[in-house]
């Protein structure tokens, strides 16, 4: 049976339990961030969550050839554990479900604040090809104490550079990949004819 903590005056105290942890002092506090960036620019919160880990803790990155058209690059993202099998989005709602806290306390974290910020700023500054601001972004993160997620984002996309480019296994792609495939295949045919 749980017991809250009496007040002076004989009740519960509202608030008594845990006590709260600075986001850039929680262990998933890089994932908090990224999460609230990436939310920022549109995605929903579990796409979001997903992304988050892939940039912070994912494995390493595959590069595989779509018959020479295209390549697909993907990569293992770890799920926070414990992994249920019966529910395997119970990691990524908790996470979501952190991170909506951490991003709605009042006020949130400074760290918490900048960091996500910067990550905004950098997507926009990506997306603009914006050198000159791509490199004060990350100036600023490795400020906010990124370096270490920066440096192992920018080794696991290094290796998968580095290597042959496997060719994609066509029945793993999704059906509107695979329609677009047969449609370039039947139109490079017709147009070798004509």
């Amino acid at each position: 049976m749980l017991v809250r903590p009496k007040s002076r005056r004989g009740g519960s105290r509202p608030g008594a339990g845990r006590p709260k942890v600075p986001t850039e002092q929680d262990p998933q506090g890089f994932e908090i961030a990224a999460w609230w960036a990436f939310v920022e620019e549109g995605l929903g919160p579990f796409d979001a969550a997903r992304r988050a880990l892939l940039a912070v803790k994912g494995g390493p990155f595959t590069v595989e050839n779509i018959e020479r058209l295209a390549h697909l690059a993907s990569a293992e993202i770890p799920l926070p554990q414990p992994f249920d099998p019966l529910d395997p989005d119970k990691g990524l709602r908790r996470l979501t479900a952190k991170a909506k806290r951490a991003t709605e306390r009042q006020p949130p974290s400074e760290w918490l604040v900048r960091s996500a910020g910067t990550i905004g700023a950098l997507l926009v500054f990506i997306r603009e090809s914006n050198a000159a601001g791509m490199c004060a972004a990350l100036d600023k993160l490795m400020e906010l104490g990124w370096r270490a997620v920066i440096l192992g984002l920018a080794k696991r996309i290094e290796a998968a550079l580095q290597s042959n480019l496997a060719p994609a296994d066509l029945e793993k792609l999704p059906p509107a990949i695979r329609q677009w495939l047969a449609e370039r295949r039947a139109w490079e045919k017709k147009s070798t004819f004509e």
